[in-house]
C-alpha cells in the first residue's frame, strides 16, 4: 500500500502560471489564432470591469487600457486574431448587447468600432452583426480587422450556419470537456474511477476530458448546508495522480467549462478569481 501511494504522487504537473485578479473572472474566450486568451473581471464592489489579454506562449498577463467610468457597461463578446471584441447594452435591464468595440492586444489600442451594430458571431470571413435597433433585420458580414461592411442582406440562417462552421475549425487546437450528470452512464463509471484513486465521491455532475495520455475531471462533492465543493484531479492512463486541487468550496450550484486545454496545457480558475495555467506534457 506504501509503495502505492508514493508512486501516486511521484509525478506532478508543472504550474506555469497562476495570477490573482482579486475579482470574479465572469468570462474567458480563447483566440486560438494568435495563442492568447481574452478574459473578463467584474468587481461588483466598485461597479468596474476589467478586460485582460494573456499570451499563452510567454505566460504575460495585460489589462486592457479602457476609461473604467464606462467599463461596468461593457462585456467581452470574443477574440480572434489579436482583436478582443467588446459589447456595449442598448438596455442594461434586459442584457441587449450594442456596439462593438475591437481592441488590438499587441498595441493595447483601439482599432475600430461600430457603435450602432450588435455581434453575432465570427464566420471564417469576418463578423456576422446585425442592427442592434431591430435584431429581425438582415445580418451583415464585416472586416474584422477594419469594421467595414463587406456584405449585406444576409439571413439569420446564413449568420447562425457560417459561425457554427467556424467555431468547429478554429477550437481545434482546443478540447473542452464533457459534462456527464447524476445517473448517465458515463457519470457512474467515472464515479466509480474517482472513488478507487482518491476515495470521494462524487455527485451532481462529473466533467471530463482527455489529453495525449492524461485524464482530466472536475467533480462535486457534498458540503455542508447543501452546497457542494468543486475539485480537479489530472490522472494518466495508468492512474497515477499527477494534480489535486480545489476548484470552489461551498457552491450553490454545478458549473460548466470549469477547465478547458489548449495546445498541451490546462487552463481553469479557482475560486473563481485565479488563473492557472499548467503544463500536461512531462
Amino acid at each position: 500500500m506504501a509503495d502505492k501511494v508514493t508512486k501516486k504522487y511521484e509525478f506532478i504537473l508543472p504550474l506555469l502560471f497562476t495570477y490573482h485578479f482579486g475579482a470574479p473572472v465572469w468570462r474567458i474566450r480563447i483566440d486560438a489564432a494568435a495563442g492568447r486568451l481574452a478574459l473578463e473581471v467584474r468587481d461588483a464592489d466598485v461597479l468596474l470591469a476589467f478586460f485582460y489579454t494573456f499570451d499563452c506562449q510567454g505566460h504575460t498577463l495585460q489589462q486592457l487600457s479602457l476609461p473604467q467610468a464606462l467599463t461596468w457597461w461593457q462585456g467581452l463578446e470574443d477574440a480572434h486574431a489579436g482583436l478582443v471584441y467588446l459589447h456595449g447594452y442598448a438596455d442594461r435591464q434586459l442584457g441587449q448587447h450594442k456596439g462593438i468595440t475591437a481592441l488590438n492586444a499587441a498595441t493595447d489600442k483601439i482599432q475600430w468600432e461600430a457603435a450602432d451594430l450588435a455581434f453575432y458571431g465570427l464566420s471564417d470571413e469576418g463578423i456576422m452583426a446585425h442592427p442592434a435597433a431591430a435584431p429581425g433585420e438582415d445580418f451583415v458580414l464585416l472586416n474584422s480587422a477594419t469594421g467595414q461592411i463587406i456584405r449585406k442582406q444576409i439571413t439569420q440562417q446564413a449568420a447562425a450556419a457560417a459561425a457554427e462552421k467556424f467555431s468547429h475549425s478554429r477550437y481545434q487546437a482546443c478540447i473542452y470537456p464533457i459534462l456527464y450528470r447524476e445517473g448517465e452512464a458515463y457519470f457512474t463509471q467515472v464515479q466509480a474511477f474517482v472513488e478507487a484513486q482518491l476515495g470521494q465521491t462524487p455527485v451532481s455532475a462529473i466533467e471530463y476530458a482527455e489529453a495525449g495520455e492524461m485524464l482530466v475531471v472536475s467533480f462535486y462533492t457534498p458540503a455542508t448546508d447543501g452546497k457542494l465543493d468543486n475539485y480537479l484531479a489530472v490522472f494518466n492512463f495508468e492512474g497515477d495522480l499527477l494534480l489535486n486541487t480545489t476548484l470552489g468550496s461551498g457552491l450553490s450550484g454545478i458549473g460548466s467549462d470549469t477547465f478547458f486545454i489548449f495546445k498541451h496545457k490546462l487552463y481553469f480558475i479557482q475560486n473563481k478569481d485565479s488563473l492557472h495555467v499548467y503544463a500536461l506534457l512531462l
